[in-house]
């Protein structure tokens, strides 16, 4: 995304208002478990349960279309090594990560961030257990969503050649039921969108891995970043296309009460006044356990965490799990000249409307 030399100085006025800025730079002290020239995570101070980390670029962006193509790729590349130090720190079987967009999703100040959850069965953290009803989203606006995702995808890797993917790829068996219960509105061969025939809002889309079933903690760097970028252009999407206020990103990995079958998912929900949706937020409230304990069990798992895009690569192809079985498929889908981006207005309102 091109940002003139106006919006940046909007945004570096803004930066200086931003308490997160203030605590990246230690002008402001924050409890940090993990730091590298791009990437800082820490503890929330007023946690929603035991070992929630709030994960930030430390540049100041105020949504994830703003992150730069190497940077973005660098952050959601790390998510897997993080989350596998969050649950080795807290000693739990799954992790939840959240992103909120937009003031209705719970987003609460200008500099985009992520939230990761430590999970388990029985863990009573509920606000992710969605209530899903019929698709209600009228059969225009699904053809809309089925004709424009995968011109979105493929207009961002004709620009990026080196990330290109041709066609689906292979439909492994673990994803069956996925298939014949859903409509594909775009695969490769690292990821699938689809919209669920049960959803908790219209538009509501979710994004699985075709490598991997269950672990977030066992995708690559590249992996991890291509399905956190296609649910970002799903968000794009939701919100261009169906006029949705906000959305929210979540990803389960791990089986818990929300995510009985411990499928590797990422729902992204399109959000609105009144949607019904609010109970996934929660309510800040100061713990009754020592912060810096908590800090210390983290930290001293964070110490491998590193963006080695080759390294990691390599470790994955050596953990990886026997072949599972797929179904060859094969795809008719066209690329398209068409380009899909947000226009110099629409992110200057977005720089505005965080400065009032």
């Amino acid at each position: 995304m091109e940002i003139t030399p106006e919006m940046k100085a909007q945004l570096e006025e803004q930066k200086k208002q931003c308490i997160f800025c203030k605590l990246i730079s230690g002008e402001m002290p924050a409890k940090k478990v993990f730091e590298d020239d791009i990437t800082v995570a820490m503890l929330d101070i007023y946690p929603a349960k035991k070992g929630h980390v709030v994960f930030l670029t430390k540049e100041h962006y105020p949504i994830m279309p703003y992150i730069p193509g190497n940077e973005f790729k660098h952050f959601f590349g790390l998510i897997p090594q993080l989350s596998k130090a969050i649950k080795d720190g807290m000693v739990t079987a799954g992790i939840n990560v959240f992103i909120a967009s937009g003031g209705v999703a719970g987003q609460q100040a200008p500099h985009f961030l992520v939230h990761l959850f430590p999970r388990d069965k029985g863990d009573g953290f509920l606000n992710f257990m969605f209530k899903l009803n019929d698709n209600s989203l009228e059969e225009d606006k699904v053809k809309m969503l089925s004709h424009n995702f995968p011109i979105m995808m493929s207009n961002h890797f004709q620009r990026n050649p080196a990330s290109w993917h041709q066609g689906s790829g292979e439909q492994p068996a673990f994803l069956k039921d996925i298939y014949e219960n859903s409509t594909v509105l775009y695969e490769d061969e690292i990821a699938l969108c689809i919209l669920p025939n049960k959803a908790a809002a219209p538009g509501h889309m979710v994004v699985y891995s075709k490598e991997e079933e269950k672990e977030v903690t066992n995708l690559s760097i590249e992996s991890s970043a291509h399905m956190f970028f296609a649910a970002s252009l799903a968000a794009t999407a939701v919100f261009e296309g169906l006029g949705a206020q906000g959305t929210n990103i979540i990803l389960k990995s791990g089986t818990t009460e929300d995510n009985p079958e411990g499928k590797l998912c990422i729902h992204i929900l399109p959000r609105s006044q009144g949607d019904g949706l609010e109970s996934m937020l929660w309510k800040p409230s100061q713990p009754d356990y020592d912060l810096d304990q908590i800090v210390s069990k983290i930290k001293d798992k964070t110490w491998k965490v590193k963006y080695d895009e080759e390294g990691k690569k390599k470790e994955s192809s050596v953990q990886k799990t026997p072949k599972k079985e797929v179904i060859k498929i094969s795809s008719n889908k066209k690329s398209t000249d068409s380009k899909s981006k947000t226009t110099e207005e629409e992110i200057r309102n977005a720089i505005e409307e965080w400065s009032q």
